[in-house]
């Protein structure tokens, strides 16, 4: 047994062995970033919409800006593999080494795509 004290934010069930217990850490991240990911865009495009350049653009078609369509396609992709990047990192099994760094690669991923989600949004605002 160890009887060192656990670090902050260490997950320590003694139940399980070491690998085991830092494949864990990387679970909750993957559930928090799919859960977030549809109302952190929703929350994205609230300010985009209320602006007065996107409302004149809908409702006149003026002062249409060409880069939304490139912003609106990186957010749209961003969307999804952040979305499909989350799903992965949750249902990869941790058997072998490889997998846990595979899921730590797929969280960081996916954070990182949600960001860009997020980023290119509020760009078009």
């Amino acid at each position: 047994m160890n009887d060192a004290p656990a670090l902050h934010g260490q997950v320590t069930d003694p139940a399980l062995p070491v690998p085991a217990r830092r494949d864990r850490q990387w679970h909750r991240p993957a559930y928090i970033g799919l859960t977030t990911l549809l109302p952190t865009a929703v929350v994205a495009w609230l300010p985009a919409l209320m602006s007065e350049r996107f409302g004149r653009c809908l409702t006149y078609g003026e002062q249409c800006a060409r880069d939304a369509d490139m912003l609106g396609t990186v957010a749209w992709y961003a969307f999804w593999g952040s979305a499909a990047a989350g799903v992965a990192a949750v249902i990869v099994t941790s058997a072998a080494g490889w997998a846990r760094r595979l899921r730590k690669s797929l969280v960081l991923i996916q954070l990182t795509l949600q960001m860009t989600t997020a980023t290119a949004i509020l760009a078009l605002a």
